[in-house]
């Protein structure tokens, strides 16, 4: 099973996601200098990771992509509670901030720029190695 990290025209394989996810990090901050988090965007329908680095609340540089090793079945779609349709899933964007309110302002400067988000669901925090993970779960 591995991931492979594409940036800026190069890729890369790892065994891991962590790995993989750690070297896109690296990748961004060697090309942009110091950031002051990440966002990182998993889109659960193709399996693919998108990382950006954040400085003052703003994504900056290039966009790497980490591809996971095959589409992961619905484990990590969360259903609402009555369903209208197929496509009425809630999604999951995660933002890693040194503080929690990095991540937090990161977060919502995130939302006020996605009228599409109708409702979000709930917010989950655990802190990692890179700071403090913001994980928002939302509904488009």
């Amino acid at each position: 099973m591995n991931y492979r990290v594409e940036y800026n025209g190069e890729d890369l394989e790892l065994a891991t996601l962590d790995a993989a996810l750690d070297n896109a990090k690296n990748a961004i901050a060697a090309d942009v200098g110091p950031v002051s988090g990440w966002t990182v965007e998993h889109d659960e329908s193709i399996n693919d990771w998108f990382v950006q680095g954040v400085i003052n609340g703003e994504a900056v540089g290039a966009t790497a992509v980490v591809t996971g090793p095959e589409p992961m079945l619905a484990a990590r779609t969360y259903p609402r509670h009555a369903p209208a349709s197929s496509d009425d899933v809630a999604r999951r964007r995660v933002f890693t901030g040194s503080t929690p309110a990095d991540a937090l302002g990161m977060a919502a400067n995130w939302l006020a720029g996605r009228p599409e988000v109708v409702a979000v669901d709930d917010l989950g925090w655990r802190p990692g190695r890179d700071g403090f993970e913001l994980r928002v779960y939302y509904r488009s």
